[in-house]
């Protein structure tokens, strides 16, 4: 089994020890002694053993763990592991576009069907993230699809060349993984310390070990697809997974850095620099159009 049939199997027995390293990180910049790098997957095991206390009688409360879960999944299925997607197919990035618009949709399902003030809050605010950060994904695909005509996300990471519209899109794609990836400030659904964990504040047991699982995944994926948008135009042959490995830790390490210095934003604050950055997506989307 080569890398890109292995990927979809590996990433999720990976991404505890992840998030692990970025708890540990945070603690040291923090003067604190913290966790161990396997405390995340302590964590884990602990809550799949224990069956969850469920507040209310719904199948969508039941499934939406399952259903983000499988999206994140999904993600991983469309990304370059090497030079090449375990389930890459043409037109494989609008597939992509929609399991990630699929993982928001579930968390939000899942929230809305219990009757808590913080649940309702938290699906609140991701809805309003979904509404000004999912067009802004949507535009940078937009732009890498025009300047590289290719609609697979190795293809279009592969063929991207320099240009005005294109470094936009990526400073644009850099901020915006840093946002999905759900780093403070941009934590603000779940926001531990104000709502509880928002949508996931009625969730025990197997269900929130499911959930929390899936949010490392995605974190995975959107750092994975900007690591590999920023190689592959670059690198090609055997060593183009251990670059996108070298370029993911850099990645990861950077955001969880200035994730540890700091504070949360208001849910107005985010929505006016998100309306920012969509409105700076279609000036870049003119000028690719335009040809530069």
């Amino acid at each position: 089994m080569n890398a890109q049939d292995a990927a979809p199997i590996i990433v999720p027995l990976m991404v505890p020890f992840i998030d692990g390293v970025a708890r540990k990180v945070r603690a040291v910049i923090q003067k604190r002694v913290g966790p161990s790098i396997v405390q995340s997957w302590y964590d884990l095991l602990s809550f799949l053993r224990i069956e969850c206390n469920s507040p209310v009688d719904s199948l969508t409360f039941r499934l939406a763990p399952y259903i983000a879960f499988a999206s994140a999944i999904g993600m991983l299925l469309f990304l370059p592991f090497g030079e090449k997607a375990p389930f890459g197919f043409e037109g494989d990035v609008i597939a992509f576009i929609y399991v990630f618009t699929m993982f928001s949709a579930a968390v939000v399902m899942g929230a809305l069907n219990v009757p808590s003030s913080y649940t309702s809050a938290g699906a609140g605010r991701e809805v309003t993230m979904s509404i000004v950060f999912k067009p802004l994904f949507a535009v940078v695909i937009g732009i890498f699809a025009m300047k590289t005509g290719a609609l697979t996300i190795e293809g279009m990471a592969s063929a991207l060349k320099p240009s005005i519209s294109v470094l936009g899109a990526y400073l644009l794609l850099i901020y915006l993984t840093y946002v999905e990836a759900g780093f403070v400030p941009y934590d603000i659904a779940e926001a531990e310390t104000e709502l509880l964990g928002g949508p996931l504040a009625e969730y025990s047991g197997r269900l929130f070990a499911i959930m929390l699982w899936a949010f490392q995944i995605k974190r995975f994926a959107m750092i994975w697809l900007l690591a590999s948008m920023l190689v592959l135009p670059f690198v090609s042959g055997s060593t183009v997974l251990l670059f996108q490995c070298g370029a993911f830790a850099l990645l990861f390490l950077g955001m969880v850095v200035y994730e540890a210095m700091s504070a949360r934003y208001r849910i107005d604050q985010a929505v006016r620099n998100g309306a920012m950055a969509v409105t700076l997506g279609i000036f870049f989307l003119l000028v690719g159009w335009m040809g530069w």
